[in-house]
């Protein structure tokens, strides 16, 4: 009140002046007081701003990077000092993967590694950062800066206490000049421009950084610097990482030791195949970890002490393959580790049980003991279940009963298991009811055992599961319908077991499923375009050999999937040919053989595809011509079109210089093999099945062999060629099987054939032929099983050379002019007299491809019957139809031999 009347006393003018008076030295006061609360230095603001215009940012972390922002201590990433306002620290490290803490680690989804990407800054790093004087702390890590070199203008940053760039494609030398970093406590250049694992030459520029404490220079190549352990030996450190190094040699003794504070220790993924373990590691008292995964060292150290035991303070102890961890005192000393959280001991050739032993290690959280051999029974309890969330014991050979072990963790209040890996075991068994309790369950795999019963309903109450392997079991019934509210659900294989009826249509809700294999069952019924309703992501469907049925209720069906992979052979799919393939643009595997298709191949057959590997299309009714072009082939395509109604000319095409495997046998195919052998052909083929028998095949087999010396199996049988067999043909070194049964060819079969060292099966019956040759010195060279030149118009006395045949199972010389004595020698076969055991005759084998097990046609009492896979057990001794001087008694004790000699005449 006062106040009012001072100002009343004065003209309205004066009022005015002193109100605006007032009102100014107020805003000064904002101004200034606004002013104070800006802590970043403007040089550093600027320099800040200049270091950005170099970088790529494509998802604008650095937005608050700008000059309207004066504040550069409340930018992202920037830390100030309280006081002075000088940036002391750099937080610009991009994304990892979540799971593994790796920066280019695997993503689940392409969409998550492109997100990831974009948060990544890129480009150059501007020599403004020098003018960060107090700078101490900078973290580029976890980026991609494309290959630039590092930067030698960081080592001007005098006060840095850590420096980071791990991970962020930097190529090149690391700059000597870090070595000018003094006050450095942590160095972190791991893994440089991927898998560049660029050389450096000496590690002489580390011994100024006296303060080291945290080192990690993973991934390059110190293989020059012999003595790279006596110069870590100078820091006080605390974390030592050197992995994929190129590290041959690490020394078994250290005269002093100052690791005595070290608790980290990675030399993982180098090899130390010559080495022994040296006897210092185990006295490393203050280690929480170490990691000597994939270091290959194979022995200890002759008169020391071995063992972890000492190592009481350990959390996490990885040494996958290593075979020095078969040894009694180190296993022994594994198992007094109460302190285990992580424990790795894949692929170290464990033979000796010790499950039991690890009972104690009651805070274990991941146990992988997977690819041993160790045989023993697979105990109900096994260390803490209730904490453990990893479990990999696969490839071993553990018996006993998997279900009272699943039985126990379902009795923790809360499981965390996660992991649950026994593939590849010996386990029997079943799946408990309440198998789906396990909520946290992500992979589950018991592929390749003994367990039997069914899928229990409770299966479909695991929702983050991801992957669900019971592949090569005894397992029976049904696919519970709950399967499909397996939302997360991306792999499921369930393969090579009994499992009957139809697929639920509920599959067709997995959106995530990209792997679904049920090949190999005895499941039947039909399946329908329901069944694939959702399955937008699925790239592998196998479910060949099952009697399924697949006939689109919904015409000119498009499938909601892009497969790379399918095969469904013995489905019903005809008559008329699957016209929703031709939307599979993106296949690899295709087989649809046996499929009761009896239609004229479509021509956007052949120009759909870019990129088949594997095509199998036989034992169908599929009729038209083979394409000249294969440009839908992928190089090392596997080809079977056989037992179809293909016609017309063999393409010479098909002699591509990429194809292992060409089976067109059992078609309508005519002309000459001119073209296919011999035509502009002045490379080398691979190809180490042909099959071309049971076609009309005419003319002579041309002389031209020299560029298919990788032949394993040869198949002409059942044509119309004539003419002599080439020299050449024995010539093939590769070569397994020959069989040119039943066509005309005349003259003698050469020696080159008859004295291949690799043969296994010859088959020459019904032809013309007049003689064969056969090597003096056959008793030291052959492999051979089978040999057939039944129905020929062989003449001359029996050959003692046929007593070589020491391997022979199946001898048929039956229905020729063969006179003379039969020799007396026969008794010395080997197998016919069951001095050895016959084994399978295998003779091509690609994983996953098509194995072919020799195959041959017998005649036995007036019959013709064909053997394959049975073949090994089958042997014959047919010498009838002959003219022998002498009848001679054979005693042979096996089973399984056949004697023609009741028709000799």
């Amino acid at each position: 009140m006062k106040s009012f009347m001072i100002l009343s006393s004065y003209s309205p003018s004066c009022v005015l002046w002193i109100l605006t008076g007032l009102a100014l030295c107020f805003s000064c006061c904002l101004c200034d007081e606004s002013s104070s609360h800006i802590l970043c230095i403007k040089s550093e603001r600027a320099a800040l701003l200049q270091f950005k215009t170099d970088l790529i940012d494509g998802a604008n972390r650095l937005s608050s990077w700008n000059s309207y922002n004066k504040d550069c201590c409340k930018w992202a990433g920037v830390v100030c000092n309280n006081v002075t306002g000088h940036v002391q620290e750099l937080h610009l490290g991009g994304p990892n993967d979540g799971i593994h803490g790796h920066c280019h680690g695997s993503y689940d989804t392409d969409a998550e590694l492109e997100a990831a990407s974009k948060q990544m800054l890129g480009g150059n790093i501007n020599p403004s950062l020098m003018s960060l004087k107090q700078l101490k702390y900078l973290d580029l890590s976890c980026n991609d800066f494309g290959g630039i070199p590092i930067p030698a203008f960081i080592a001007s940053l005098r006060n840095l206490r850590y420096l980071n760039l791990s991970t962020s494609q930097f190529d090149g030398q690391i700059p000597p000049q870090l070595g000018n970093l003094t006050m450095l406590h942590v160095l972190d250049l791991r893994y440089g421009l991927w898998g560049s694992n660029f050389p450096v030459k000496n590690l002489h520029w580390l011994t100024n950084i006296h303060l080291l404490q945290r080192l990690d220079l993973s991934g390059y190549d110190l293989s020059s610097e012999i003595n790279w352990l006596q110069v870590m030996t100078r820091f006080p450190l605390l974390e030592l990482r050197l992995a994929s190094c190129s590290l041959s040699q690490i020394p078994r003794y250290l005269n002093t030791l100052n690791f005595t504070s070290l608790s980290t220790f990675d030399l993982s993924y180098n090899s130390f195949d010559s080495s022994f373990m040296p006897g210092w590691i185990f006295n490393l008292t203050s280690l929480t970890s170490i990691d000597l995964t994939n270091c290959f060292i194979h022995n200890l150290v002759p008169g020391v002490d071995p063992g972890f035991h000492k190592l009481t303070s350990l959390r996490s102890l990885h040494v996958s393959s290593n075979d020095f961890m078969n040894h009694s005192s180190v296993l022994k000393g594994v198992s007094n580790l109460g302190n285990l959280v992580s424990l790795d001991m894949s692929t170290c050739g464990l033979t000796s049980p010790i499950l039991h032993d690890l009972q104690n290690l009651s805070l274990l959280v991941s146990l992988d003991l997977s690819n041993n051999r160790i045989i023993e029974k697979l105990p109900t309890s096994l260390v803490n279940l209730c904490n453990l969330r990893f479990i990999d014991l696969q490839s071993n050979l553990l018996f006993g009963n998997v279900s009272e072990l699943l039985h126990n963790f379902l009795e923790c209040k809360s499981s965390k298991l996660e992991t649950f890996g026994f593939w590849g075991n010996n386990l029997l068994g079943f799946l408990p009811h309440k198998l789906g309790y396990l909520k946290n369950l992500i992979t589950f795999d018991l592929g390749f055992n003994f367990i039997s019963g069914q899928i229990p309903d409770s299966i479909g109450s695991l929702p983050n599961l991801k992957m669900l392997v019971l592949n090569a079991n005894l397992i029976s019934g049904r696919i519970p319908n709950s399967i499909g509210r397996l939302s997360s659900l991306e792999w499921l294989d369930l393969s090579n077991n009994q499992l009957t009826t139809s697929l639920p249509e509920s599959l067709g809700n997995l959106q995530k499923l990209t792997f679904f294999s049920v090949y190999n069952n005895l499941l039947n019924g039909s399946v329908t375009v329901r069944h694939f309703s959702t399955l937008t992501a699925l790239k592998t469907l196998r479910a060949e050999n099952n009697k399924l049925t697949l006939h689109p209720n919904v015409r000119k069906w498009v499938p909601h999937f892009q497969l790379q992979v399918l095969r469904i052979g013995s489905w019903d799919l005809g008559p008329r040919f699957p016209s929703w393939l031709q939307f599979q643009r993106n296949l690899t595997e295709l087989d649809i053989s046996n499929a009761n298709i009896s239609d004229i191949i479509p021509h956007w057959f052949w120009s759909t595809f870019s990129g088949i590997e594997f095509l199998n299309t036989s034992h169908n009714r599929i009729l038209g011509k083979l394409p000249q072009d294969l440009g839908f082939l992928s190089m090392n395509a596997v080809v079977d079109l056989s037992d179809n109604g293909f016609d017309g000319s063999l393409p010479a095409s098909f002699n591509r210089p990429d194809l292992p495997f060409l089976d067109l046998s059992s078609n309508h195919l005519s002309g000459s093999l001119e073209k296919f052998l011999c035509h502009a052909i002045q490379y080398s083929r691979p190809l180490k099945v042909l099959n071309l028998g049971n076609n009309d095949l005419s003319g002579v087999i041309p002389d031209c062999w020299n560029n298919w010396n990788s032949l394993e199996v040869l198949n002409f049988e059942s044509n119309r060629l004539s003419g002599g067999i080439p020299k050449s043909i024995g010539e093939l070194s590769s070569l397994k099987s020959l069989n040119i049964r039943n066509n005309n060819l005349s003259g003698i079969s050469p020696l080159s054939v008859m004295s291949s060292k690799n043969l296994l099966i010859i088959d020459l019956a019904e032809n013309k032929l007049t003689g064969f040759t056969l090597p003096p010195n056959w008793r030291k060279s052959t492999r051979l099983k089978l040999l057939n030149l039944r129905s020929n118009k062989l003449s001359g006395k029996f050959p003692n050379e046929l007593c070589g045949l020491r391997s022979i199972q199946i001898l048929d010389l039956a229905d020729n002019n063969l006179t003379g004595n039969i020799p007396t020698c026969f008794n010395n076969f080997s197998i016919m007299s069951g001095k050895e055991n016959s084994s399978a005759i295998i003779v091509y084998d690609e994983f996953d491809q098509n194995q072919v097990a020799g195959s041959a046609s017998l005649v036995t009492k007036g019959r013709e019957n064909s053997y394959s896979t049975i073949l090994y057990l089958v042997t014959n001794l047919d010498l009838s139809g002959n003219v022998p001087n002498v009848m001679t008694s054979y005693r042979f004790d096996y089973v399984c031999v056949i004697t023609s000699f009741n028709t000799l005449r």
